[in-house]
């Protein structure tokens, strides 16, 4: 399975961007464009506003099946170069037990994606196998591999369904409803999708995800916008787990780039255990 670019949104800027679904570019006119082809302008304006380096704060609030609760906060430092494979680090700063935890994501040359977990109380980075990438992250209804960044157009192909309205906040957006499939060389966690797209700033604003049976499995809402170097991003955003009522809120405290260069030594699973969060602005 091949991982460019969310946002989350899915953050993912997973965490760039579960963090990088979520983010978006400015007006651009759609015409008659196919489901195809917007889901195209989705990745190539995530594109334009992931370039470069982007450090950015977030909290995931978690209410579980049972109704308890627990509050995680990461600094995300992400690196997106032209002709360079992305790679994006997520340093946990609260609460106390995990913080100093590092979460790295790294693209391969081929395009496929390589994930460590380095905890502090063993010292060393321990890359994640397969199983282990669907599995939640930080307690929450997002999963490494939700986490982590990649392309829709790439794994999905897209029909459009109607031209509406969601409500996110005190406004209500003009978008395009799109059913999505997977295209027969992909394997993305969820065969099929149906999403609605911002028609004005391409902007993922609420997502359902179906299993291999058919069912409603997970859930995303955008509950509100913000900007971003003057381009529409997610400020806040909501995944429910549908059997079991859990959900995750996504708030996006701060979103900047980085006063320095970020050298390929700060992505070298190797070096997390010396990974300072202060020099890179990853602070609360």
């Amino acid at each position: 399975m091949k991982h460019k670019r969310i946002h989350f949104g899915t953050i993912a800027v997973l965490l760039t961007t579960v963090l990088l679904l979520s983010v978006s570019g400015g007006v651009l006119a759609a015409g008659d464009l196919s489901g195809s082809e917007i889901l195209e302008k989705v990745d190539q304006k995530s594109e334009i506003v992931s370039q470069g380096e982007i450090m950015s704060v977030l909290t995931f609030n978690n209410v579980n099946a049972d109704g308890t609760t627990s509050s995680y906060k990461f600094g995300a430092l992400a690196r997106k170069k032209k002709g360079e494979p992305d790679r994006t680090l997520v340093y946990y700063l609260q609460p106390e037990f995990v913080k100093g935890t590092i979460f790295l994501t790294k693209e391969t040359e081929e395009g496929e994606s390589r994930m460590w977990l380095y905890l502090s109380a063993l010292g060393e980075p321990k890359e994640l196998t397969a199983s282990k990438k669907q599995s939640s992250f930080a307690d929450s209804t997002l999963s490494f591999e939700e986490v982590s960044s990649w392309s829709m157009s790439e794994e999905y192909n897209a029909e459009i369904v109607e031209e509406t309205t969601v409500q996110v906040g005190d406004q209500s957006v003009p978008v395009y409803k799109l059913q999505l499939t997977a295209k027969e060389d992909a394997n993305p966690q969820y065969p099929t999708e149906t999403i609605w797209v911002g028609k004005d700033n391409w902007v993922l604003l609420h997502t359902k995800n179906f299993n291999d049976t058919g069912e409603l499995e997970k859930e995303m809402k955008v509950e509100e916008l913000t900007t971003f170097e003057e381009k529409t991003v997610t400020k806040k955003l909501v995944t429910t787990v549908m059997d079991s009522g859990a959900s995750t809120t996504v708030i996006y405290e701060k979103r900047e780039r980085p006063d320095q260069d970020v050298p390929d030594s700060v992505f070298d699973p190797e070096n997390l255990g010396d990974f300072d969060p202060d020099k890179w602005g990853l602070t609360e």
